[in-house]
């Protein structure tokens, strides 16, 4: 195995690169690996785009929508811990208010 310093460098690579390869495993009939050959990627990367593509046409949330409600989620649960403890609060201070009893 190389080291670190010898890795090549991670290639980015835009939308549009994406959904045009897509379209080229679509129209070769889902040949996969013969289309990262000649674009000269891995094929494991194209069968990613080709899984979220066919994903996203079926209407399933996108990456960005996913990363999305994951940070609402966590988002609502901070929410509700506040409101918890500020309940615990409004509580503890009715109860010792001596205007209440």
């Amino acid at each position: 195995m190389s080291s670190t310093s010898e890795r090549r460098p991670r290639r980015k690579f835009t939308k549009e690169f994406k959904a045009d390869a897509v379209a080229m495993v679509n129209e070769s009939g889902g040949q996969i690996a013969k289309v990262a050959r000649e674009l000269n990627i891995y094929d494991s990367s194209l069968g990613n785009w080709v899984r979220q593509a066919r994903e996203e046409a079926q209407g399933a949330p996108t990456v960005e929508e996913r990363a999305e409600i994951r940070e609402l989620k966590r988002e609502l649960e901070r929410v509700r811990r506040e409101r918890d403890i500020l309940g615990k609060a409004v509580a503890y201070f009715s109860a010792n208010d001596p205007r209440n009893g």
